[in-house]
């Protein structure tokens, strides 16, 4: 039986495992928190909800950064441990590094490279500190210099960690899916009380036109949390005149084109407008009518 920890005290890989796990459902949970609004009772219809697409759609909204992160985190560690890598696994590492970077939005591509710089920077502070700590006769100099060489080539992970935690907690009411302008036949309650007067007094809110987030669906039912009220809705299909993909400004993060339209030269025009547009545009449709021509 393999031991669950190294003989000279290290993490194995089980306990790697089982920590990385816990840690990634600790994120959903804490994602799902903030998307409720710090409502408990959000927070449990939510994972009652979809327990399942809250993984992947955690995931895929912040692709903005989790691209860049690998393209520069994969040149930065084949560079780190060029000694380690077999001559054979290069041209995967540069097919990798090249695709993500290709992929990754020009704006935030930038800001991960003002990471690495920033980490390169402080590597040359640790190699000035670790040489001029060998060549002191202090022994407690000579220590941290020897714990110095433990964090050389680490900088960017930590500093690279710490800003994706806080783009997560930037984003963190942000949801997983994309938001949609919704017209019904009739109205739906969208709110039950007046948010802004800090007292918990029945006041119920209907409106035929709003903008959400469809959380779960089936043939008969579809689950949409409201945009500012973080209401969790439960509306027939029967009812949906017309939903329409848009994009909230106020929530989700801001579009850019990738690193290779940049170099072909093209413009960003992103394909879905302002939800604030889109709902002023269903206000011109009448229910059970086409929709207009914009003009």
């Amino acid at each position: 039986m393999a031991e669950t920890r190294d003989q000279d005290g290290r993490i194995s890989s089980r306990e790697l495992v089982a920590v990385g796990s816990s840690l990634l459902l600790l994120l959903f949970l804490i994602k799902i928190y903030g998307v409720a609004r710090y409502s408990l009772t959000t927070t449990t219809a939510l994972l009652a909800a979809t327990p399942v697409q809250v993984a992947l759609g955690t995931v895929t909204i912040y692709a903005y950064y989790i691209l860049p992160a690998i393209a520069l985190g994969t040149i930065w560690f084949a560079i780190r441990y060029r000694a380690r890598i077999q001559p054979a696994l290069w041209p995967l590492i540069l097919i990798v590094a090249a695709v993500t970077a290709l992929a990754s939005p020009y704006s935030y591509l930038r800001r991960c490279l003002a990471v690495v710089i920033t980490a390169l920077c402080v590597e040359l502070v640790i190699r000035h500190f670790r040489h001029r700590w060998a060549r002191s006769s202090d022994e407690r100099l000579i220590k941290r210099g020897h714990t110095l060489t433990g964090w050389q080539g680490l900088s960017v992970v930590y500093l690279g960690a710490a800003a994706l935690a806080f783009q997560f907690m930037n984003s963190l009411d942000a949801p997983w899916v994309s938001a949609q302008a919704f017209l019904i036949n009739g109205t739906a309650v969208t709110s039950t009380q007046d948010l802004g007067d800090g007292v918990n007094d029945l006041q119920v809110r209907p409106e035929s036109r709003f903008i959400g987030y469809p959380i779960a669906e089936t043939e008969e039912w579809l689950t949409v949390l409201h945009a500012d009220t973080r209401y969790v809705m439960r509306i027939p299909q029967s009812a949906v005149d017309t939903r329409l993909t848009c994009h909230n400004e106020f929530d989700q993060l801001a579009g850019d084109q990738p690193l290779v339209e940049k170099l072909k030269g093209h413009t960003y025009s992103s394909p879905n407008l302002d939800c604030r547009k889109v709902l002023e545009y269903l206000g011109r449709k009448q229910p059970g009518q086409p929709l207009p021509t914009w003009n």
